[in-house]
């Protein structure tokens, strides 16, 4: 993933994506919150509605129980008991209504109850005078017109509805009957009160059974909360459509046994059955009808609005009132505030992610500059130099880029004049170390001369010797004259299988027997050990090793071993161990094999330098193991074939016991 893909997403997880969570949770909060207040708003509606009805049937009872106790119809009612245990007819209440005469006390009830009629007609629909029979003496209904009817006969007592509770009543109460369907004003609520003889008699003679129309009640409910404007239709809610407004709110009420809507606000959904006409609202109105004493719940209107109703149930009758809020009305601002808000912090983070992604492209490009300029200088061009004008960050990474290639090329400069110095001290030490041991030969040879040149034999020694001298030099002058062989290892004129139990004792009979008994000398050799190496040089590892030892025990004496065998079956080694001073690890580390170190007093530190080279050339390594106070051990480890490769191997050290890869032999003994 690159450098743009990741800022883009964790812009987008830290910034974008957070801001757009935020604002969506804020356009939910004040969806609950406008949700909340409808609820309370219809919740506190329905409540008022409920009581104000209760209210009006309450006080349309009393009305009727006032009535009953009025002083007309108790002098009526007991005109008639009187009668009625005297054997006689009844006061001719009905023979008055047809035009001939009667008591005063028949004459003032129905005076009385005209009155009262004409009062509250818009209230009752009826109200019927019952005997302590229950038999109907007459009833007062309303004409077309509004006028008071006056019946006093053909009234027909199958189609009166009155609670029979009420002969057992010993004072004035309102019974209220189930309600009815079919009223002139639509549905009625039924109401018996007991009209009694006198203030101290227990047993009604005789009853009001009042037909209460609920249509008037209701409106007055709905107009007393200010819960409903009174439209002649609503658009969505069943009815034909035209250009009226819609009310902000819906009151219904619906007959709970018989699942009819007893009002609504719009006039045509009246007295139908809820299911039929409020389809949408079955789910409120299944719970109004199960009798729950209060509750809220959502319903969806045809015209899409989404309304919120709470319901409330009416006391005392198998009614229950719902007052619904226009939720999708209510929310409108708010969600047009949240989706404004979402549609800004969307365009506010994408109006971000293009101006990052701007200056990324632009900070991405000079980046890529860089990059092809470092490809550039690992390719070998150190001419490469980036322009980048400005004061940020960038060009700083650039100035410090054309600074770190300026010393890039003076390192490399420094390290090819380091390289061809490196490369003269190496051939300088090969060439002074053999130099030195063919001078030390020829000065031998002179010396020896002036006491022995008058002997045959020392004579064809001399010569023999001054011959090999001479070929020595002339090697060392081959050698200068190919600088870049020599220095490479593949300058080996004369690789051979040799015995190194040979080279080895010779050695030490050259330069550590005659040290006996300074020196306690301890050879532990195999008879042979064959190995295809150059024999002068190996010889003159071994000399400066065995040197080297006897110089570090010094004057004091010590014990030198020497040892030799075979090892893996594909190499030898030869081992040189001292009794001396010992070296440091540091020294190990750090100084051992460089040319011109040295913790001898005589010497330039050439000889172990030397050594490791004309090891490495033959495919060998140089092991070391050394410590301060107790000696040093040196081990030589060469292939037993010849090896043909010409690479170097790269002497390391670690703590004090140096340990170098053995070198892969060639020829038919080499591991496949």
């Amino acid at each position: 993933m690159n450098l743009r893909a990741k800022l883009l997403l964790v812009f987008v997880a830290l910034a974008l994506v957070p801001l757009v969570a935020l604002s969506a949770f804020n356009y939910w909060s004040g969806l609950r919150s406008v949700e909340g207040l409808v609820r309370e708003a219809s919740e506190d509606r329905a409540a008022r509605a409920a009581r104000r009805t209760e209210t009006l049937l309450d006080a349309q009872e009393v009305s009727l129980i006032a009535l009953a106790n009025s002083t007309p119809l108790r002098d009526y009612v007991r005109e008639l008991r009187q009668a009625a245990r005297a054997g006689g007819a009844q006061p001719a209440v009905a023979q008055q209504a047809e035009g001939r005469r009667s008591t005063d006390a028949a004459a003032v009830a129905r005076e009385h109850l005209g009155l009262f009629y004409v009062n509250n007609r818009a209230s009752f629909e009826t109200v019927t005078m019952l005997d302590a029979a229950g038999r109907p003496l007459f009833r007062m209904s309303a004409r077309e017109g509004g006028e008071a009817d006056f019946q006093t006969k053909d009234i027909v007592a199958s189609g009166l509805r009155y609670n029979d509770g009420v002969w057992a009543l010993t004072g004035a109460k309102a019974l209220r009957s189930p309600l009815a369907q079919g009223g002139m004003h639509g549905p009625t609520l039924g109401t018996t009160v007991p009209v009694f003889e006198g203030a101290g008699d227990g047993t009604p003679g005789g009853a009001l059974v009042a037909e209460i129309s609920l249509k008037e009640i209701l409106e007055d409910a709905a107009q007393g909360t200010a819960l409903a404007v009174a439209v002649s239709t609503r658009a969505g809610e069943g009815a034909a459509g035209d250009a009226s407004q819609p009310s902000p709110r819906v009151i219904v009420a619906l007959d709970n046994a018989a699942g009819l809507i007893v009002y609504h606000t719009n006039e045509a959904l009246r007295h139908q059955p809820a299911p039929a006409a409020m389809p949408y609202f079955e789910a409120v109105a299944r719970r109004m009808r199960a009798g729950e004493s209060d509750g809220a719940g959502f319903y969806d209107a045809p015209d899409g609005d989404r309304w919120l109703a709470a319901f409330r149930q009416v006391r005392g009758v198998n009614l229950s009132v719902a007052v619904a809020e226009d939720y999708t009305a209510a929310s409108a601002g708010v969600r047009r505030a949240g989706a404004a808000g979402i549609a800004l912090a969307s365009l506010a983070g994408l109006a971000a992610v293009a101006l990052l992604l701007l200056i990324v492209r632009s900070t991405t490009s000079r980046i890529e500059r860089v990059a092809r300029a470092a490809t550039d200088i690992a390719r070998g061009d150190l001419d490469q130099r980036i322009e980048d004008r400005g004061d940020d960050e960038m060009s700083a990474l650039a100035e410090s880029f054309n600074l770190m290639s300026d010393r890039l090329r003076e390192q490399m400069r420094h390290e090819a004049e380091s390289k061809q110095f490196e490369s003269f001290m190496r051939l300088s030490a090969m060439l002074t170390h053999d130099l030195k041991n063919a001078i030390t030969g020829l000065s031998m040879l002179v010396s020896n001369m002036e006491k022995r040149f008058d002997r045959d034999e020392f004579r064809a020694d001399a010569v023999a010797s001054l011959r090999d001298a001479t070929e020595k030099l002339s090697r060392i002058v081959s050698r200068l004259s190919e600088p870049m062989r020599s220095l490479s290892g593949e300058y080996r004129l004369d690789a051979r299988p040799t015995d190194l139990v040979h080279i080895i004792r010779r050695v030490l009979a050259a330069q550590a027997e005659p040290s006996m008994p300074l020196y306690e000398i301890e050879a532990r050799l195999p008879a042979t050990l064959v190995a295809t190496v150059e024999p002068g040089r190996i010889e003159n590892v071994i000399e400066n090793l065995v040197i080297n030892a006897l110089e570090a025990m010094g004057a004091a004496g010590g014990r030198l071993t020497v040892e030799a065998g075979a090892e893996d079956g594909r190499h030898v080694f030869v081992s040189v161990a001292d009794t001396g001073i010992g070296m440091s690890e540091e020294f190990l580390q750090t100084r051992l094999f460089r040319p011109f170190m040295t913790t001898k007093t005589r010497g330039v530190g050439l000889g172990l330098f030397t050594c490791r080279e004309i090891i490495e050339t033959h495919g060998g390594r140089v092991e070391v193991e050394s410590k301060l106070g107790a000696g040093t051990r040196f081990r030589i480890v060469l292939p037993s074939s010849l090896f043909t490769s010409g690479e170097r191997r790269r002497q390391t050290t670690k703590g004090t016991f140096a340990v170098h890869p053995a070198a892969q032999p060639s020829g038919p003994d080499a591991p496949k």
